[in-house]
């Protein structure tokens, strides 16, 4: 072709005229920009074409914009790095081509490793040949268990109680993706994406200066009365943001849940409470709220059943950390929970999960209607409700030494709502 592109471009000229001369016809070719040209003066929708720039139609606080933003990035971020390739996930699609029914068959297997696991002796084959049912319907990145041209079995394998739970919570998220794909699309092709998760999420968020009442009364519910027991935290921790959240119609349900509730003889009243999850998950609860294990999608991940089969509570006591009398006749603290839910958090150092790296934790406060307790002073797995005559079950460590934490368990939705969304961290970095 020449040493120069004059030389080749007269060398080229040459090969051109001497096919023409053997009755080659030369087509002229439009380029991409003329045929896009041509198809929209026809009327024909351009793939890829770029939208008339719209108008913010809201005016939010930077900070409730850097909120929804990371709800929304964190939650397709870990769905799009759980996913193999193949599944072909995108900022417009997390989750790709994965359909409903490939959730479904996905839960159901996982059900069938779960009775498998109940069975003494089962076959290693077995556990082999529905782990490869699995993840024909949900594609997980497997590159960890591959070494070079060997795929290690071992890595991958769904054997044991804690891999079935890793991969419900992995459905977990990609129930959350499938309910909000329509907002994903339509984000990952506007001007002003955060508008589009704002009406996705269908909760109101308002930033809480940090130096208002507001913000002071709701940090000392975190900081008073911590509970020793929780030492990977303990007087280690302290609260950096604080978002106002209201979901739509929570308020006034808890209300008429409450009235009748909390004027029972015996009834503990109104309190606050925490639930801390991992930062993926933010975007799935702020938009559903807390739900009933029954109402839960097919697969999805239960984070608690020792006290029953309802929504779980870490109660921040009125009179936490203050000596108080219990039924022995003996003096005890009862502690605040904040601890043990930001055990549940992405925050580096958080006690249950893995990958808990994060800078930042976050948590919900919430409110929650209280009325006649059941109180265990031990687990008692899988109850469906309490007793008759018993509103919601107390699982009490104050005064007994046989629990550590204190946990409420409801078992209606309205009994509680969701009023502020903490971001914390590590007093030091």
């Amino acid at each position: 072709w020449g040493s120069s592109l004059a030389q080749a471009k007269s060398i080229m000229e040459r090969k051109i005229n001497s096919k023409i001369a053997k009755g080659y016809r030369k087509v002229e070719i439009r380029s991409e920009a003329e045929e896009k040209a041509k198809a929209k003066a026809k009327g024909v929708k351009v793939e890829g074409e770029k939208k008339p720039s719209q108008p913010r139609k809201y005016d939010f606080h930077p900070e409730v914009e850097g909120l929804l933003r990371l709800m929304y990035t964190a939650t397709g971020n870990a769905v799009k790095k759980g996913l193999s390739s193949a599944a072909g996930a995108s900022d417009k699609a997390p989750l790709g081509n994965l359909s409903d029914a490939q959730l479904d068959k996905g839960a159901d297997i996982l059900d069938e490793l779960d009775s498998l696991l109940e069975k003494s002796g089962s076959a290693r084959n077995k556990f082999i040949e529905l782990t490869n049912d699995y993840l024909s319907n949900i594609p997980r990145n497997i590159d960890h268990a591959r070494r070079g041209a060997r795929l290690d079995i071992d890595q991958i394998l769904i054997n044991t109680r804690e891999r079935i739970e890793e991969q419900r919570k992995f459905i977990t998220l990609l129930r959350d993706i499938h309910l909000q794909g329509e907002v994903f699309k339509e984000a990952a092709e506007a001007d002003n994406p955060v508008d589009v998760w704002f009406e996705g999420l269908g909760c109101d968020l308002d930033w809480i200066e940090p130096n208002s009442a507001e913000y002071k009364r709701v940090a000392g519910y975190f900081d008073n009365g911590q509970s020793p027991m929780n030492s990977n935290f303990y007087n280690k921790l302290k609260v950096f943001k604080i978002w106002k959240l209201e979901r739509k119609g929570e308020k006034d349900r808890l209300n008429k849940y409450a009235e009748p509730i909390v004027s029972k003889k015996d009834a503990t009243g109104m309190i606050v409470g925490w639930h801390g999850t991992r930062t993926e998950n933010l975007m799935g609860i702020s938009r559903s709220g807390l739900l009933m294990p029954e109402n839960l999608p097919k697969g999805v991940h239960i984070t608690g059943k020792a006290f029953g089969k309802g929504i779980y509570h870490a109660p921040c006591w009125e009179d936490a950390g203050k000596p108080r009398k219990a039924a022995d006749g003996q003096t005890y603290k009862r502690f605040n929970g904040a601890l043990k839910s930001m055990n549940y958090t992405s925050l580096s150092g958080a006690f249950y999960g893995s990958g808990n790296t994060e800078r930042r934790g976050y948590m919900f406060l919430e409110e929650i209607a209280l009325g006649v307790p059941e109180v265990h002073l031990t687990a008692c797995w899988d109850r469906p409700r309490p007793a008759k005559g018993y509103d919601y079950i107390y699982a009490q460590a104050f005064g007994n030494p046989r629990l550590t934490h204190d946990e409420i368990v409801t078992f209606a939705e309205g009994a509680s709502r969701l009023t502020h969304v903490l971001e914390i961290g590590h007093k030091r970095g």
